[in-house]
This record gives structure tokens, sequence and C-alpha cells, in this order.
């Protein structure tokens, strides 16, 4: 069973990469995570990511800052998404 509340994704198609913008459901702070698969990056590895494809890159964000970013819809919080299950 997934922790992860997705609040938009893209599925990889062709030369573009995939993404998955979301929440980890049992966390209490205000960030969410960015999963970009198939891009290039030059990362400093602080941990692993055990089970991801090559080429994937989870970014947590402050809300606040995935918000100014255009990621997260101003009107979404993170209570009103797990109303909709």
């Amino acid at each position: 069973m997934s922790t992860k509340d997705t609040i938009r994704f893209q599925e990889k198609t062709g030369e573009l990469p995939g993404w998955t913008l979301y929440t980890e459901m049992f966390e209490q702070d205000d960030t969410v995570y960015l999963e970009l698969e198939g891009v290039q990056a030059d990362v400093i590895m602080i941990g692993s990511l055990w089970g991801h494809p090559p080429g994937t890159v989870v970014l947590r964000l402050p809300t606040a800052t995935a918000r100014q970013l255009g990621l997260v819809p101003q009107e979404w919080t993170r209570d009103a998404s797990r109303l909709k299950e």
C-alpha cells in the first residue's frame, strides 16, 4: 500500500520526462515531493532512493515554494486532498 497522496502527475511520453507531485500521508509537515523520472541532473547524494529507476530525482519542497513555482494549485490544501478518498 502506497503512502503517497498524488496531487498531479504526468506519465513519461517519448523523450519528455514523467513526473509526480505528491505528499506523504503520514507526514505532518507542510511539504510536497516532486519526483522526476528520466531527467539529467547533477545530484549530491545524501541518501539512496531504493526502487527508483536510473535518472529519477525526488525533490522535497515546502508547499509554499511549490505553490510559487505553479506546481500546486492555489486552492489546494493537504486536508482537502484527503477528503476526496
